[in-house]
């Protein structure tokens, strides 16, 4: 009784099913994950509206309830704000700039930001709103 040996052949394809599933399953991952982590660390109630158009924020300036303006997250005074949006705009004409403001803030506050925003260049400043559910 003789055996007979088998040489086992080695595979020349990969099967790449369980590497699409992968990729697949990250891709969901950060499109979802995306839009958190684009929204800043600064805690506002904005205020919600009805319709709004979706426009890309370019740069975000953000007032909280208790009147201090953020650029991105940097905490600034009026002067500061007016010197570096300057400087944005500069550089990027055509920049959309959205003031996120408390709902609970002063009005005058988001008044003060609007005028330093227009005496800086910006041609057509934006109100972030929440839109209501």
């Amino acid at each position: 009784m003789k055996r007979r040996m088998r040489k086992s052949k080695l595979m020349a394809e990969i099967n790449i099913t369980p590497f699409t599933d992968v990729v697949l399953v990250l891709l969901i991952i950060f499109m979802i994950a995306a839009p958190f982590i684009y929204q800043s660390g600064i805690k506002v109630e904005l205020p919600q509206g009805s319709t709004s158009e979706e426009i890309s924020k370019d740069i975000i300036i953000t007032i909280n309830a208790q009147g201090d303006v953020f650029l991105e997250d940097t905490k600034l005074d009026l002067d500061t704000l007016k010197y570096k949006i300057m400087a944005m705009v500069r550089d990027k004409a055509d920049a959309f700039v959205i003031v996120n403001g408390d709902k609970n803030v002063r009005y005058d506050s988001v008044v003060q930001v609007m005028d330093v925003l227009t005496q800086s260049g910006v041609k057509n400043p934006g109100l972030g709103i929440e839109l209501k559910r």
